[in-house]
C-alpha cells in the first residue's frame, strides 16, 4: 500500500477541483481553506455521516483488527464465517473475470470506484501501473488497503469518499475506470437530490477524470431484468414485486405505501443507460451480457444478435440466474436479450 508523501498532488477537492497537498495528517489546498483528514494514510472525503449501523461498524472494526494480526483472509473467515454467500462474494477469484475485457497494460492508471473489501483491487494492481480505489465505507477502505499491503501491492492508493458522487481526482488522470455494481446505489446518501440527477453527475465526473481515449467499465443491474418482469421481489424497491420494471410513478406510489420515501437504488434499461453514457460525454459504448448473472459471471457476450446466437450454441451455456429465468430466456429472440438480461455491462470510451 502506498503511503502518501509530502508533495503528492494526486488528489483534489471534490467540490472545487483545487489541488491538495499533504500537511501532517491532513490534505490542504494551497490557500489552506480546504482541509481533509488523513486517517492511517487514507484520505477522508466523505461529505455525509456514515450509513452503517452499529453492528456493521463493529464487524468492520473487528475485521480490521484481526487482519493486521492474523492476515486478511483469516480475518474474513473469523468475522463472516457463518455467511458463506458473503465470503464467496468477497473472496472468489472467479468474480474478477471482467478484467479480461479491459484494455489494461503495465502503463495503465486505474480508478476503481467501490472496491468493497478489495475483492478485485490487487488483481487490477498486478496488471496496471497504479490503482486508485475510492470506497464510501471507511472500514472497507481500511481493509482494502491492508489486504493490498499484505499482497505486496505498493501501487494501490485507497481513499474514502464519493458519497456525494463527486470524485477527488484531477481531470484526465485515468486510463480505465471501473464501476462494478455501484451505479444503482450511488445516490443513496444524497437524500435532498433527485436520484437520476445524481447518477448523471456521477457519470459526468467519471468522464472528467478519464483521459481522452480512456475506458469506463460499468456494470449495473437491469431495470427490465427478466426476474422483475415475471414478478420477483426487487431489493432496490424495498422488496415490492415487479419493482424497477413498473412505471416509475407506480413504483414510487407502492414504495410510499410501504412507508418509504424513495427507492433504495435506481436501475435503468439498456437504452436509457446507453443514453446516459452518451449524455455524460462518452462516445462508443459497447454492451455485454454477463451470464448467468452479474455477481458471478462466467461469460461476457456482446449483445448483438449474432454473438448471442453463437453463445447459445455452446455446450453448457447458462442463460439465467434461476430455474425460471433459465427456462424462459432460451425462448427470447436474440435481438431482445440485451433488454432483459439480469444486468448491464458497458465498455464506454471517452472520445479523443
Amino acid at each position: 500500500m502506498h503511503n502518501m508523501a509530502k508533495g503528492d498532488l494526486n488528489y483534489v477537492c471534490p467540490l472545487t477541483h483545487s489541488p491538495l497537498r499533504v500537511e501532517s495528517d491532513t490534505l490542504r489546498s494551497a490557500s489552506g481553506g480546504v482541509v481533509y483528514r488523513l486517517v492511517a494514510g487514507i484520505p477522508q472525503f466523505l461529505r455525509f455521516s456514515p450509513a452503517e449501523n452499529g453492528e456493521a461498524q463493529s464487524q468492520l472494526d473487528q475485521l480490521n483488527q484481526l487482519a493486521k494480526v492474523s492476515g486478511w483472509r483469516t480475518a474474513l473467515h473469523s468475522v463472516y464465517g457463518e455467511n458463506a454467500s458473503f465470503l464467496r462474494y468477497v473472496a472468489n477469484e472467479a468474480r474478477a473475470s471482467f478484467i479480461k475485457l479491459l484494455p489494461l497494460t503495465k502503463r495503465s492508471d486505474v480508478l476503481e470506484i467501490g472496491p468493497g473489501l478489495g475483492q478485485f483491487t490487487s488483481y487490477l494492481a498486478s496488471r496496471a501501473k497504479s490503482v486508485y480505489a475510492l470506497e464510501v465505507v471507511a472500514g472497507q477502505a481500511a481493509f482494502t488497503a491492508e489486504r493490498c499491503r499484505q499482497e505486496g501491492m505498493s501501487n494501490v492508493h485507497v481513499a474514502t469518499g464519493g458519497d456525494d458522487c463527486r470524485l477527488p481526482y484531477p481531470n484526465e488522470m485515468f486510463d480505465v475506470v471501473i464501476v462494478n455494481l455501484v451505479l444503482e446505489w450511488c445516490a443513496s446518501r444524497c437524500l435532498d437530490e433527485d436520484i437520476i440527477d445524481v447518477q448523471r453527475r456521477f457519470l459526468v465526473e467519471i468522464c472528467r477524470v478519464l483521459k481522452r481515449g480512456g475506458v469506463l467499465y460499468l456494470a449495473t443491474k437491469n431495470r427490465f431484468a427478466l426476474r422483475h418482469l415475471i414478478g420477483k421481489r426487487d431489493p432496490h424497491c424495498h422488496g415490492i414485486r415487479f419493482g424497477s420494471a413498473l412505471p416509475r410513478w407506480l413504483a414510487l406510489l407502492l414504495i410510499r405505501l410501504k412507508g418509504h420515501t424513495r427507492p433504495l437504488g435506481m436501475l435503468h434499461s439498456h437504452r436509457a443507460l446507453a443514453a446516459m453514457l452518451h449524455g455524460a460525454g462518452f462516445g462508443r459504448a459497447d454492451s455485454f451480457w454477463a451470464t448467468p448473472e452479474m455477481r458471478y459471471p462466467t461469460h461476457y457476450v456482446p449483445t448483438d444478435a449474432t454473438s448471442i446466437l453463437e453463445a447459445r450454441r455452446q455446450a453448457g451455456f447458462v442463460q439465467g440466474e434461476s430455474r425460471s429465468t433459465r427456462l424462459l430466456m432460451q425462448f427470447i429472440p436474440a435481438s431482445l436479450v440485451k433488454h432483459i438480461t439480469p444486468g448491464l455491462a458497458f465498455l464506454a470510451t471517452k472520445p479523443y
